[in-house]
C-alpha cells in the first residue's frame, strides 16, 4: 500500500516534520535487476521542512540488495547509504540552462498528494551504480571457456594468443 503525505496538511502548524516509515522493497516497483528478498523492508526518515518556494524534503535511509555483478555475474548485496535533499517547488524554470540549484529541485504537482514511494524508488534508482561490480578488483569470465577468473584461474588467453601470433608456425618447424 502506498503512502502519500499531504504536504500542505504536514507542515501547516509548523515549518519543520520529521517522519519514520517502514516501507516493504517489493511493493517500490524495482527493476528485475533488483533482487528483493520476502520480507525485505527499508527504514526512511523523512525530514520536511517549508520553503518559500516550495518544500524542502530530506530521505534518509540504508539497506542492501541483491544484485549480480556486471563482470563475473555472482550475487552480491549491493549498499545504499542514502542522504538526499531536494527542493519541490511549484514553480517551473523560465529559462532552458538550469542552475546549480536548479539541479537538485524538482517540480510538484499536487502538495497535497506526493508519494513517498516513488521518491523513494526514485533515489535507489539513481543512487545505483552504472557498472554494478561486487568488488573494485573484480577479474570477471574468461570470455573463452566461461571461467570465473576470480574463483580458478585458466591459460586460454595465453594459448589463443600464442595461435593467433605471427611466430605461432615457428612451432610447427620444431618437430
Amino acid at each position: 500500500m502506498k503512502i502519500y503525505l499531504n504536504l500542505k496538511e504536514e507542515l501547516k502548524k509548523e515549518p519543520f516534520k520529521e517522519l519514520e516509515f517502514n516501507i516493504p522493497m517489493n511493493e517500490l516497483d524495482l527493476p528485475q535487476e533488483y533482487i528483493v528478498k520476502e520480507g525485505q523492508s527499508v527504514s526512511v526518515k523523512l525530514h520536511l521542512l517549508k520553503d518559500k518556494d516550495g518544500y524542502v524534503i530530506t530521505a534518509i535511509f540504508n539497506t542492501s540488495i541483491l544484485m549480480h555483478c556486471d563482470r563475473c555475474l555472482t550475487e552480491f548485496s549491493q549498499k545504499f547509504n542514502i542522504s538526499e535533499s531536494i527542493l519541490f517547488t511549484k514553480k517551473h524554470p523560465k529559462h532552458q540552462e538550469l542552475s546549480e540549484a536548479e539541479l537538485y529541485s524538482e517540480y510538484l504537482e499536487d502538495e497535497e498528494k506526493f508519494d513517498v514511494y516513488d521518491f523513494i524508488r526514485e533515489e535507489i534508482l539513481v543512487n545505483t551504480p552504472m557498472k554494478l561490480l561486487c568488488n573494485e578488483d573484480c577479474k570477471g569470465l574468461c570470455p573463452y571457456c566461461g571461467a570465473d577468473k576470480n574463483a580458478t584461474q585458466c591459460d586460454c588467453e595465453e594459448k589463443i594468443r600464442r595461435k593467433l601470433s605471427p611466430f605461432a608456425k615457428l612451432e610447427s618447424l620444431k618437430s
